[in-house]
C-alpha cells in the first residue's frame, strides 16, 4: 500500500512538472519566439511562469530519488536547467544530490540542451559521487559548442591537471575557431588560465604568444597575469 502511494506521488508531482514546463514553454513561445537554445541568455526571473517551473523542478530533486525518474522527467529537468543558465541555481542544488547529477549530467550529453550541458561541465569538478562520473569531462571538451568545451577545459585543471596542460596547449594550437574571432580569443584566454592554475612550466611562452597577438582581451588577461605572478 505504501508503495503505491508513493507511486502515485511521484507520478502526480511528474505530472505537475510537465505540465509547468508547457506552461512556460507556450508563454515562451508566443512573447520570444526569437528565443532559441543558443541565444537564451537565461534571463526569465520576471516571468511567474518560469519561477513556478523553477520551484516545480527544484522541489521534484529535492523530494525524489533519481531512480523514480522517466525519460519525460529528464527531459523536463534538464530543459529547466538549460532555462536556468544566468545563475545556475539549479546545478548548486544538484551538487547536493549525487546520484541526480550523475543522472542528469551523463543524459544532457545525449540532448541538444546546450545551456544545461556547458554547466554541467562548468560544475562537474565539484561532483563527488562516488562513480568515474567526473571521466566524462572528456566528452564535454568534444561536444562541437565553443563555449561548452572552454568550460570543460578550465574545469579539468581541477579534475585531471597532468592531462591539463595537453588539451589546453590542443586549444590554442587548434584551429578549430579560427572563422569566429571572439570564439578564438577566448579559447586562448581559457588557454593562459588553466596554464596558470597549473602552474605550468608552458605558460610563460603562451604568454609571450598572447602579448603578441592582435587579440585586445587576450593581451589583458596576459598582462593580468604576469602582474600576478610578480606579486608573488
Amino acid at each position: 500500500m505504501m508503495n503505491r502511494e508513493n507511486n502515485l506521488h511521484i507520478k502526480f508531482h511528474a505530472f505537475q512538472l510537465h505540465m509547468r514546463v508547457h506552461a512556460f514553454q507556450l508563454w515562451a513561445k508566443i512573447n520570444y519566439p526569437e528565443k532559441t537554445e543558443e541565444n537564451d541568455n537565461g534571463e526569465w526571473c520576471f516571468c511567474d511562469k518560469y519561477d513556478k517551473m523553477f520551484s516545480c523542478a527544484l522541489n521534484f530533486i529535492k523530494n525524489n530519488s533519481a531512480a523514480a525518474a522517466t525519460d519525460q522527467v529528464i527531459d523536463d529537468l534538464l530543459y529547466v536547467i538549460a532555462r536556468d543558465n544566468e545563475g545556475s541555481l539549479l546545478l548548486t542544488e544538484l551538487e547536493k544530490h549525487n546520484e541526480w547529477f550523475s543522472l542528469l549530467c551523463r543524459c544532457s550529453l545525449k540532448t541538444d540542451y546546450t545551456n544545461a550541458k556547458w554547466q554541467f561541465a562548468e560544475h562537474l569538478s565539484n561532483y563527488r559521487g562516488d562513480d568515474d562520473l567526473q571521466k566524462l569531462i572528456y566528452d564535454f571538451l568534444v561536444v562541437e559548442n565553443e563555449y561548452t568545451e572552454r568550460m570543460a577545459l578550465i574545469a579539468l585543471a581541477d579534475i585531471d591537471p597532468e592531462e591539463a596542460e595537453k588539451y589546453a596547449i590542443a586549444f590554442w594550437e587548434r584551429k578549430k575557431f579560427q572563422n569566429n574571432e571572439y570564439q578564438d580569443e577566448y579559447q586562448k584566454i581559457a588557454t593562459l588560465h588553466v596554464l596558470y592554475r597549473i602552474h605550468s612550466s608552458k605558460l610563460n611562452f603562451y604568454l609571450e604568444k598572447a602579448e603578441q597577438s592582435n587579440y585586445k582581451y587576450l593581451k589583458m588577461n596576459a598582462q593580468e597575469m604576469r602582474e600576478n605572478r610578480y606579486r608573488c
